[in-house]
């Protein structure tokens, strides 16, 4: 059988509204070898911003309109490369871009799974996150709880069943609910939830198990790659470090039968802040990651 091509595709975005470094993410992993080494087609950066810094008083999100007019342009972007038959690889930019990422799922390729190996929940509410930003609420989001013009981007909500969400690598359920965070496990009991010491004591069962429970129902899924749920010993280049994750081994064993699975049908890759990267080691390292998964067929 054969499998869809890859098109890198860039979202600049930082959901602080200050553009303190993810925005940078996708010239970074260029800059890296990411679409060379890959071989890849590269359908560039959409022209896409946060720059209101101001927290919205109804909805409490950073940028609210921004966010809005983003994630409809995520929306098309990622739905044209899906309508063109091929696979999106899509490099962030912040955890927003999910939000656009499942409205163009739901449009192009109906009920769609999602693999979420992120370091946090990101299920906050307006009123509950302490930043503000839609980066903490992006899964709640998608589960629809949130703005309506958001959690409707696609139609009526959710853009994404619970039951077909499977969280891997969270590390931060403690504080969440420490700061009246809603709780998944109340909200939203299908959805399956590894935290990060689960995975890091499975990591290859673990993506395995949620691989091939989505390649039977719904028979596609979308896998979000957050680099905080790498430990922050090991990737330092992101906003909000924690300890307790997994290192790059076992961030490998997890993600490799979920990219290896046939019902995979698209990838995006958040965090990284090059400003936190000086050397461009975790640029590099994350792109190397990237090809050891994903194939070198220009790589000697």
């Amino acid at each position: 059988m054969s499998v869809a091509p890859w098109t890198v595709l860039g979202v600049p975005i930082d959901c602080s509204g200050r553009r303190i470094g993810v925005e940078k993410m996708p010239a970074a992993l260029r800059a890296a070898g990411l679409v060379e080494r890959l071989g890849t087609a590269d359908a560039g950066d959409l022209a896409v911003s946060i720059d209101d810094s101001r927290r919205d008083p109804w909805t409490g999100i950073i940028g609210y309109r921004d966010v809005c007019l983003a994630s409809v342009e995520i929306r098309r972007g990622v739905g044209a490369i899906l309508a063109r038959g091929e696979r999106p690889l899509v490099i962030g930019g912040c955890c927003t871009l999910l939000i656009g990422v499942a409205a163009a799922l739901r449009n192009q390729r109906g009920r769609t799974a999602l693999a979420f190996a992120d370091g946090h929940l990101d299920f906050y509410d307006g009123q509950t996150s302490p930043s503000g930003e839609a980066a903490d609420m992006d899964l709640a989001i998608l589960c629809g709880f949130g703005p309506p013009d958001l959690v409707g981007l696609a139609g009526l909500a959710p853009l994404i069943s619970p039951a077909d969400i499977v969280v891997l690598g969270a590390r931060d359920a403690e504080q969440a609910a420490r700061l009246g965070s809603p709780d998944p496990a109340v909200l939203t009991p299908s959805m399956v939830v590894h935290d990060a010491a689960a995975v890091r004591g499975n990591p290859s069962g673990l993506g395995r198990a949620a691989a091939e429970r989505f390649a039977k129902t719904p028979g596609q899924f979308w896998l979000h790659f957050d680099l905080d749920v790498l430990d922050e010993a090991v990737m330092p280049a992101v906003d909000y470090r924690m300890p307790g994750g997994l290192d790059w081994g076992e961030a490998e064993l997890l993600l490799r039968p979920l990219v290896g699975s046939p019902a995979l049908v698209g990838i995006d890759v958040t965090i990284l802040n090059p400003n936190l990267d000086p050397g461009g080691g975790c640029a590099q390292r994350t792109v190397d990651l990237l090809v050891s998964l994903l194939g070198n067929r220009n790589d000697s």
